[in-house]
Order: C-alpha cells, then structure tokens, then sequence
C-alpha cells in the first residue's frame, strides 16, 4: 500500500469513527462515544504523520509513540495549535478511563470530547491538505513513482484558536507563508541536526584511528 492511499484509508476510518461517536452520543453510551472520538483523532494524527514523510513501516506502534510523534512534527513546528495538539492527549487519557475503569463518563464530559474530536479532525485536516477529494485526485493523477517523495504538509492554514484568544481569519496568501516558513524552519532544524550528528560520528572516528596509531607506535 502506498503513502498517499494509506493516508486515504486513515482519513475514512477517522471520518467514520467520528460520525460513530456522535450516534454513540446521541445514544446515551458515553463510553463508546469517547473511545469513538480518540480513534477518529489518532487516525487522523497518523495520516498527518505520513503526510510530513514518515513512511508506513515508522508510523509508530503504540499509542503513545503516535502521539509523541504527531507532537514532534505538528505541533513543535508550529503547524498545529499546541492547545489543540493537547486534547489528543487527554483525550487518549480519558478513553482508557472509559474502556478499563468503572469511572462514569458524563454526558457533558462525552459531547466535549465529541465536539473538541470535531475540531481537530477539521483542523488537521486542513493543514495538512488531508481532505478525501484531495487525496484521492492525488492517488488517481500521480503514478507510482511518486508516491516516495515527502510533501509539504502545510498549505491551507487558518490560525487556530490560541489559549485566551479568539479564531482569527488570515488571507489564503498569508496562510501559504505562514505555513511554508513554518515548515522550512522545521526542515531546516532536522537538517542541521542530522549535519551535527554526522559531524560528531566522524570526529569520534578520526580521534579513534588517530589513538590507535598512537599506541600502534609505542608498542612497536
């Protein structure tokens, strides 16, 4: 399976278990609704994931290493809201309440989860350009040698809500730039990380054979 459709399958099991967690809501199981509305958030994050290059045999594992990871790449540089990028947490916290705990799930508490799964699904969603159609003409129009090439995540990027504040409506320009000196901020910190990495490995290596020469002489 490929990126791109990978990312597709992801986008769909999301969508459809957020629409589950809203029947499950209107239901009355609250339990159901928040497991529901954490998987919707986890898939979405994992094809957000793809989308900044991961590839599907290191998307992480564990529930904790997704969220770490989509803490590392979406949230760090700036693309998405760290507020918004908390609830995924909490919520991940409060659907093993649900699923391993006798703890009552409230209905307020449920709708909440619901509603705040709603708006990172949209928010993610968005920026990174992770909407059906979108990936779907991708997949129909781009051939296979494509698919290993990493995307620019960001494109269409609102301004989400920050803590105190309200949502702010920016110019389609002005998200573009935003988004696009976000990313190759980004780019640029892992770049020179990996340069400084490479450097040190090589220096390590040359003060060894130059150690070695040293003791190579005295033994002779």
């Amino acid at each position: 399976m490929t990126k791109k459709s990978f990312a597709l399958t992801l986008v769909r099991k999301s969508g459809r278990a957020l629409k589950s967690a809203q029947l499950d809501l209107t239901d009355g199981d609250y339990d159901s609704a928040v497991n529901r509305s954490y998987y919707a958030m986890f898939d979405m994050a994992r094809a957000a994931l793809l989308r900044t290059g991961v590839t599907e045999d290191k998307l992480p594992r564990t529930h904790s290493g997704v969220i770490n990871a989509f803490r590392q790449q979406a949230i760090l540089p700036g693309l998405i809201n760290e507020q918004l990028g908390t609830e995924f947490s909490r919520t991940e916290t409060l659907r093993i309440m649900a699923d391993y705990t006798g703890t009552d799930i409230s209905q307020k508490k449920a709708a909440d989860t619901v509603a705040k799964a709603s708006l990172f699904l949209q928010t993610v969603e968005r920026v990174f350009d992770l909407s059906e159609s979108s990936l779907s003409k991708e997949y129909e129009n781009k051939g296979p040698n494509h698919d290993d090439k990493v995307l620019e995540p960001a494109i269409d990027v609102t301004k989400i809500e920050r803590p105190g504040a309200h949502l702010q409506q920016v110019s389609l320009e002005e998200q573009r730039r935003q988004a696009r000196e976000n990313w190759l901020r980004y780019r640029q910190q892992r770049l020179q990380s990996e340069h400084a990495s490479s450097r040190g490995a090589k220096e390590k290596a040359v003060e060894k054979d130059q150690g070695d020469s040293f003791d190579d002489g005295l033994g002779s």
